[in-house]
């Protein structure tokens, strides 16, 4: 129940492109203070936040650095309760270095629009470091996961290689991509984009939004994501030819 609760976990989180930050309030005397913000996540389990200076959140963590993150499964109809949700306790720091570019990169690839937020109010890139992690997954499914439970491996394959397995991709199977989106989430689009992609999984985005698809198995190397790849590929299209 355990390994499960942790791959619930990390799926929600990989899924999810937003969620509720909150910082202890230096105005408001310790008060927990709560903004909802985008966020990109690594395949280590790291948590990265493209936020401006003056934010208050920011004010916040440059006076103590303890954060935590909700990310929830928001409920069509019925009962939230119901549905998953996880709460990431760590602490926050800014990412500096040449490592700050290549991330910030990534974040514009699956969030275009942040691209103009380069060069305007001071944005960062700053870093949720989880210490612990608390998983609910519904009725009596709760947990609380430890930090070495929710660290993952280092990726093996260098930035290079990530961009070309990207590049490939968007070149020259749209249409794999688009058979993929159309199984897993009902959404047709003949252009879609892969604009990110993990051991875990890939993002595809179509109509400005990510969609996060994940591999069977944890790819180790390029070639296992390639192999997983053809895997969804044939799949999506089996699904598609078989009889009604």
């Amino acid at each position: 129940m355990r390994e499960q609760a942790l791959s619930d976990a990390q799926k929600l989180v990989f899924k999810t492109h937003a969620g509720v930050m909150s910082t202890i309030s230096y105005n408001l005397r310790g008060y927990p203070f709560g903004s909802v913000t985008p966020y990109m996540c690594d395949e280590q389990g790291r948590i990265y936040f493209f936020i401006s200076d003056i934010a208050q959140h920011t004010k916040n963590l440059k006076h103590d650095s303890r954060m935590s993150l909700t990310i929830f499964d928001a409920a069509d109809r019925g009962d939230q309760n119901e549905h998953g949700r996880v709460t990431l306790v760590g602490d926050g720091c800014e990412v500096a270095g040449p490592q700050a570019e290549i991330l910030l990169n990534k974040y514009i690839a699956l969030y275009p629009e942040a691209d103009s937020y380069r060069n305007a109010h001071d944005f960062k890139l700053w870093q949720l470091d989880v210490v612990r992690v608390r998983f609910i997954g519904g009725f009596g499914k709760i947990f609380w996961l430890e930090k070495d439970e929710w660290q993952s491996a280092a990726k093996s394959w260098d930035e290079d290689q990530e961009q070309s397995m990207i590049t490939h991709m968007n070149e020259d199977h749209q249409n794999a991509m688009a058979l993929i989106l159309a199984q897993h989430y009902c959404v047709s689009d003949n252009a879609p984009v892969m604009s990110g992609i993990l051991p875990q999984g890939f993002y595809i985005q179509s109509q400005q939004r990510n969609y996060f698809i994940s591999f069977e198995n944890v790819c180790e190397t390029p070639q296992a994501v390639r192999k997983a790849l053809v895997a969804l590929t044939t799949n999506a299209r089996n699904s598609i030819e078989e009889p009604a």
